[in-house]
């Protein structure tokens, strides 16, 4: 018992993020603390009722007694002020105490309360018979009126009630003429169709992919003129790709007003036309980017002087949640973005869950990175890092921390990815969900196997085929690189080539491409100025890079500058401010801008690219 108040008491010394949690815990600690109160007054009012009814009987049974000429003093004795029962055994055996005697025929004096009884010769206990009245005061005496407490009720039976009831209705999901059955089937089309056009995109697009070069050695001396042909075509194909990705403004919407509100986070949801823009502080929005319409607005309810930092849709195939995290280590989970048609709603999302993630996080640097996070939707695992020396793996389902890595850095963490990805033919691809990579403030770039036991270094597992008695070997290989000089800015994993490669940038303006089999970067771009925001997309070799100097320039992977964006279409002549933040769309060639003020462009390519 003492180990579960505990427990609770702590929770409300350090309140739970999720406020019916916050509530409960509350309405325990004061009911509780009430009750504590109460007994402790009744028992002070029961002393204080008893001790005055035996000052009253012992001063009547010394005026009794003390008229002869016996020699009692009218004044207690030190022993007597210190008995609190009135047995007064530390006298025993003393010369000048008058109420002890002999062992026996012991005989007690007039006491109050239950104490009032003889000890005889013969061992027996009987009330005394001189003192009537003290039986009589004892009786009359009454405990004060025990209040009503409302002790709050447990909602663990009507939760699971409501969970079990749940999977006996899954049969509905499989019938089509029902609700849920419509609305499985309608999803299931919906992400076909998008995953499909993902990747055509991959397919057309994949000649920008840069290519290991080809050495003439390899190559017959009578091949030359069909080969500088086939590379000159190539050539070609790819600079009408190029053309193809060039972008434009199709929609300006402003968050809202002034430099107060500028934008730190973008979103899209991969198959809704649903984005998230949320604030410099606590403030959220989704807006429509078909109709540049704000749907909804609301309060993230991170504490005072705390910011977002991190923002995630999670079950974006089925029940789209949106995961928030701030820079005080808190998590929360928020439900009713979409109507059950999957229509973008208009009414504020309710917070179905909330907890702290990295509970030993620091907010007191003065530049953080504040909570960084990750989310594997294969097994729905949380990566929880930033101002902490622990990167926690958390099953979001459970709330459960599954497993933890001291970054053994005193740098901040500032990007998090996996190194793990879903394609429509090839399914799930990459190597594999327990690889980690993450990004610190000094520029150094580790990658964390999570299968690994040794919870002190970076380490990765690399397959090695067919070792001895047909077990697939692996060699440990500590992954641990500095080639970054500054801040990391953005971390991502791409897939398209035949190759699983890394792209890493830094504040610098130094972009890296990592094959994680080998210890040093592939290939490097140079910026040319500071960076301060980084995109790359998960199905096109290109990415995107913001300055503070105010302009986006999109890049290819070769290197080469595709195009430079400097002012708003939407608005002539106005120059974009200095670029807080960049996205790409998942599956489509979409780009999302914020900046230091409060506007938010979108762009697309001019023409269909499929």
């Amino acid at each position: 018992m003492t180990r579960v108040w505990s427990a609770v008491f702590a929770l409300h010394r350090r309140p739970d993020p999720l406020p019916s949690v916050r509530e409960l815990v509350h309405s325990i600690v004061v009911a509780v603390n009430k009750r504590v109160v109460s007994e402790r007054a009744k028992l002070r009012s029961q002393l204080r009722s008893a001790g005055s009814s035996r000052r009253r009987s012992m001063t009547g049974s010394i005026d009794e007694k003390g008229g002869g000429g016996d020699d009692f003093s009218l004044q207690p004795t030190l022993a007597q002020r210190r008995t609190a029962t009135g047995l007064n055994l530390s006298s025993y055996g003393s010369p000048t105490s008058h109420f002890s005697s002999p062992l026996k025929g012991l005989k007690r004096t007039e006491s109050a309360g239950a104490n009032a009884f003889s000890l005889s010769s013969d061992n027996n206990i009987s009330p005394r018979k001189g003192n009537n009245q003290t039986w009589s005061q004892i009786d009359a005496i009454t405990p004060p009126p025990v209040e009503d407490y409302i002790y709050p009720e447990s909602k663990l039976f009507s939760w699971k009630k409501i969970a079990f009831d749940e999977r006996g209705a899954d049969n509905d999901m499989m019938d089509p003429l029902s609700d849920k059955g419509a609305m499985n089937k309608y999803r299931k089309t919906r992400n076909n169709i998008m995953q499909q056009k993902s990747h055509l995109l991959k397919e057309s697009f994949a000649v920008l992919a840069e290519r290991p070069p080809m050495s003439r050695m390899s190559r017959s001396p009578y091949a030359y003129d069909e080969s500088d042909a086939a590379a000159g075509i190539v050539e070609k194909e790819a600079d009408l790709k190029k053309q193809a990705l060039h972008l434009q403004q199709v929609a300006l919407f402003r968050n809202g007003s002034g430099a107060r509100n500028s934008t730190s986070l973008l979103r899209f949801h991969p198959y809704e036309p649903a984005l998230v823009v949320c604030g410099g502080s606590e403030n959220v929005s989704v807006w429509n980017a078909q109709t540049s319409e704000r749907m909804v607005a609301f309060s993230n309810g991170n504490p005072k002087n705390t910011r977002m930092t991190s923002a995630l849709w999670i079950n974006e195939a089925s029940t789209s949640l949106l995961l928030t995290g701030s820079s005080d280590g808190t998590v929360r989970i928020f439900d009713g973005l979409f109507e059950p048609n999957d229509e973008i709603s208009r009414e504020k999302p309710s917070l179905i869950s909330s907890f702290v993630a990295a509970p030993d996080i620091v907010t007191d640097k003065r530049y953080s990175s504040g909570l960084v996070l990750e989310f594997q939707q294969c097994g729905g695992q949380l990566i929880a890092g930033g101002n902490a020396k622990v990167i926690r793996c958390w099953d979001v389902a459970t709330e459960k921390c599954r497993n933890t890595f001291e970054s053994k850095s005193d740098a901040s963490l500032t990007a998090l990815t996996t190194a793990w990805d879903y394609d429509h033919n090839d399914g799930y691809s990459g190597l594999g969900p327990d690889i980690i990579v993450a990004g610190y403030g000094n520029g150094s770039l580790r990658i964390f196997d999570s299968r690994s036991s040794n919870k002190g270094n970076p380490v990765l597992y690399i397959n090695e085929g067919i070792g001895r008695h047909g077990l697939s070997s692996r060699r440990r290989k500590y992954s641990e690189f500095d080639e970054h000089t500054s801040w990391i800015v953005d971390v991502s994993f791409t897939t398209y080539g035949g190759r699983h490669e890394i792209v890493s940038g830094c504040v610098s303006g130094s972009i890296k491409f990592w094959d994680l089999r080998y210890s040093s970067s592939v290939r490097t771009i140079d910026h040319k100025m500071q960076m301060t925001a980084l995109a790359a997309h998960s199905n096109v070799p290109m990415f995107a890079t913001g300055s503070p100097a105010q302009f986006i320039k999109i890049m290819s992977h070769d290197g080469m500058t595709q195009q430079v964006i400097r002012y708003h279409e939407k608005i002539s002549g106005q120059r974009i401010g200095p670029v807080s933040c960049l996205c790409f769309h998942s599956h489509m060639p979409f780009l999302a801008a914020g900046f230091a003020d409060d506007i938010v462009s979108l762009y697309a390519p001019r023409e269909a690219v499929i």
